[in-house]
C-alpha cells in the first residue's frame, strides 16, 4: 500500500507565513528523500491560521525543489475557480514536470467555516455545490479534449495542449462526494482527517458500490502524530490542540481547556504514538475503510514536527519490510 502526504501549509505560533510556506517545502523534500509516493497541499481562504491559499502557485514551487514525488492539490475547491483556467494551470505543471502531476477537486469554499461573505468575495454561485458535478465534467472535458456533440465549449482546446493530461481525482467526506467521483469512474479521496463530525465512512462503501469503471481507487486521509515514543506523541499531539482550542475559545480553566483539547482529538481522529503504533494504526484504518493508500496528514504546527513524523513512520515501515 502506498503512503502519501497532505500538508495543510499550517501558519504556526510564533511562525510567519513566508517561514511556513517554505516549512511546506521541506517536508515535501523528506516526504520524498523517504519514499512516499505523492505529496499534495489544500485550498484555504480566509484562514490565517493557514498559508496555503493557491496550490497551483505552491506546487510549482514544491516540484521545482523535488525531482521525482508525485505532487497535487487536496485539493482545488473547484466552485471557485471556471474549470478551464484550473485545467489550463495544471496543464503548464505537467508541462513543466511531466507525469508528476494530480488534480484533486472539491467543492467547498475552502473556509474554515460556512461564509456568505467568503462566498461574496470569492464570487461563488449560488448553486455553486449543487453544480460542482457539472464543473467536474467541465473539467475533465478541457483537460481530454472530450465534449458531447454540439456542446458549447467543443471548439475550444486549452492551453498547453498536453499528451498526458493530469490525472483527477474527486475529494469528499459524504456519500455525496462518494457518488459524484463513482459517476465518473475516478479515484475518490476520502476526507478522514476532517474529523468524526464531518467524514462519513458509509462513504467509501458507496462509492465501491457504484463504481462506474474499470477498477475502483480510495485515497483516505488521516492526522498522525508520530514521535519516539506513545507517551511523547500523546504530549506533542495535546500540545497542538491545545494552541488551536486556546485560538478559538480565548481564556478558559485550564481544566476546561484540557477536557475541549482531548474532545478536539478524538474528533479529530489523530493517530498518535510511536513508530510501530502509528504505522498499525494507520494500516489499521487502510484495513476498516477499504482504502487503496493513506494520504497521511501530520498533525503538527512546525516544518521540523510534520518532517520528523514523517520520517519515523517511514523507517518503521521499512524495518517492517526488511
Amino acid at each position: 500500500m502506498e503512503l502519501s502526504v497532505l500538508d495543510l501549509a499550517v501558519v504556526g505560533p510564533g511562525r510567519t507565513p513566508e517561514q511556513s510556506l517554505r516549512d511546506v517545502v521541506e517536508v515535501a523534500r523528506t516526504a520524498e528523500q523517504h519514499g512516499y509516493h505523492r505529496f499534495w497541499v489544500a485550498e484555504h481562504h480566509a484562514a490565517p491560521a493557514t498559508a496555503g491559499s493557491s496550490p497551483a502557485v505552491l506546487l510549482a514551487y514544491i516540484a521545482a525543489a523535488t525531482t521525482s514525488l508525485r505532487i497535487g492539490s487536496g485539493g482545488v475547491m473547484l466552485p471557485n475557480h471556471a474549470p478551464l483556467v484550473v485545467a489550463e494551470q495544471f496543464a503548464v505543471l505537467q508541462a513543466l514536470h511531466h507525469g508528476r502531476v494530480d488534480l484533486g477537486v472539491g467543492r467547498s469554499s475552502g473556509g474554515n467555516t460556512a461564509s456568505t461573505v467568503l462566498d461574496r468575495a470569492l464570487h461563488r454561485q449560488p448553486r455553486a455545490t449543487a453544480d460542482f458535478p457539472a464543473l467536474i465534467d467541465e473539467l475533465a472535458g478541457f483537460l481530454h479534449h472530450q465534449w458531447p456533440a454540439g456542446h458549447d465549449f467543443e471548439s475550444l482546446e486549452m492551453s498547453p495542449h498536453v499528451s498526458d493530461p493530469p490525472e483527477l481525482y474527486v475529494l469528499g467526506a459524504s456519500e455525496n462526494g462518494a457518488r459524484i467521483a463513482a459517476e465518473r469512474g475516478l479515484p475518490f479521496v476520502y476526507g478522514h482527517h476532517l474529523g468524526a463530525t464531518k467524514a462519513r465512512p458509509a462513504a467509501v462503501d458507496r462509492y465501491r458500490a457504484e463504481f462506474q469503471g474499470e477498477r475502483p481507487y480510495v485515497i483516505a486521509s488521516v492526522n498522525v502524530v508520530c514521535t519516539e515514543t506513545d507517551e511523547l506523541a500523546e504530549e506533542e499531539a495535546m500540545a497542538v490542540a491545545l494552541h488551536e482550542v486556546q485560538r478559538r475559545e480565548g481564556d478558559v480553566i485550564e481544566t476546561r481547556l484540557r477536557y475541549l483539547a482531548g474532545q478536539a482529538l478524538d474528533d479529530a481522529q489523530v493517530i498518535r504514538g510511536g513508530p510501530e503504533t502509528v504505522l498499525q494504526g494507520v494500516h489499521d484504518l487502510a484495513d476498516r475503510l477499504g482504502a487503496d493508500e493513506m494520504m497521511l496528514v501530520p498533525f503538527e504546527h512546525t516544518g521540523i514536527g510534520r518532517s520528523r513524523t514523517l520520517r519515523s513512520v517511514a523507517r518503521a515501515r521499512m524495518a517492517v519490510t526488511q
